[in-house]
C-alpha cells in the first residue's frame, strides 16, 4: 500500500531489542537523534518505536541538551509473520541494498546473499565487510514502512551450503522458463531462489531443481536480480492473499 494522504504521519524511530516498556524512558542514539533533526521534530511530539523483533511503542518525545529521549507508553508485541526466506546470488552491492530496503517493504524474513560461480565475475560484488550495512539498510526500511519485524540478513554461502540447510515449505525459482506462480497457502513458509547477474549456472540450476525447487516465471522479459526478486516477493503475497479471500 502507498502511503500519503491526509494528516501528518508519525515519525518512527528504532530502538535497540529487549528496550520497550510502559513507563520506561528509551535514550536515542545519534541517528535517531539526527533524524529527529531532519523531520524537525519538537519536545513533546508523539512517535512510534520499533525494536525490529516484533515490538512496537507509542510514546512522546523530551529533549535535554542536545540528547532526545523517547517516554514509553502503549507497547504491543506482534507475532513474527510467515516465514518468507529470499536467497539472491551476491551481485552488486548498491543494488543489493536497494533490494533489502525493498524486500523489507514487501515482508522478507530472511535474506541469504548466494556466492555462484558468476557472482565472482562481478568486481561491484557484496563482500563480507559490506554485510553491516545491510542490516543496518533493513532496519532503517521499518521506519518508512511501519513493520514491527526486521529481515535477518544472513552471512554470504555457496549454494551448496545453502541447500544442505534448506528450511521447510515451499520453493521457489525464479526463471524466464519457469510456470506461472502457483497457489501459495497462506500459512506455509517459502524460499524463494534468485540467480546473480548472468543466473545461475545449469548445473547450479539441476541442483536447485533436485532439492525441490519449482520454476516460476515472474514477467514477460528478462529481470535484474533485484527486480526479480521484489516481482518474486510480490507474487508471492498475491498468491497468499488470494487464497485467504477464496
Amino acid at each position: 500500500m502507498v502511503g500519503g494522504g491526509g494528516g501528518a504521519e508519525v515519525i518512527r524511530l528504532l530502538a535497540p531489542a529487549g528496550t520497550l516498556a510502559a513507563g520506561s524512558v528509551v535514550t536515542l542514539d545519534e541517528d535517531e537523534s539526527r533524524h529527529l533533526t531532519v523531520r524537525r521534530a519538537e519536545p513533546g511530539s508523539e512517535v512510534q518505536l520499533l525494536d525490529g523483533a516484533g515490538t512496537r511503542a507509542d510514546g512522546h518525545l523530551s529533549r535535554a541538551g542536545g540528547a532526545w529521549s523517547v517516554t514509553v507508553g502503549e507497547v504491543r508485541r506482534e507475532p513474527p509473520p510467515v516465514s518468507v526466506t529470499l536467497a539472491v546470488g551476491a551481485g552488486d552491492r548498491d543494488r543489493f541494498g536497494t533490494l533489502v530496503e525493498q524486500a523489507t517493504q514487501l515482508g522478507v524474513t530472511r535474506i541469504i546473499p548466494l556466492l555462484t560461480e558468476h557472482t565472482a565475475g562481478v568486481s561491484t560484488r557484496l563482500r563480507e565487510g559490506h554485510l553491516d550495512r545491510l542490516r543496518r539498510r533493513g532496519r532503517e526500511a521499518l521506519k518508512q514502512c511501519g513493520a514491527a519485524w526486521a529481515p535477518e540478513i544472513a552471512d554470504s554461502r555457496d549454494l551448496a551450503a545453502f541447500l544442505a540447510d534448506l528450511p521447510p515449505g515451499a520453493r521457489w525459482l525464479a526463471d524466464p522458463a519457469g510456470g506461472s506462480r502457483p497457489r501459495l497457502e497462506a500459512t506455509v513458509p517459502l524460499t524463494i531462489a534468485v540467480g546473480p547477474e548472468g543466473g545461475f549456472t545449469m548445473a547450479e540450476q539441476r541442483a536447485l531443481r533436485d532439492a525441490g525447487f519449482l520454476l516460476v516465471r515472474l514477467g514477460r522479459h528478462l529481470l535484474r536480480f533485484e527486480t526479480a526478486a521484489l516481482a518474486a516477493l510480490t507474487a508471492a503475497w498475491l498468491s497468499r492473499e488470494e487464497n485467504l479471500n477464496g
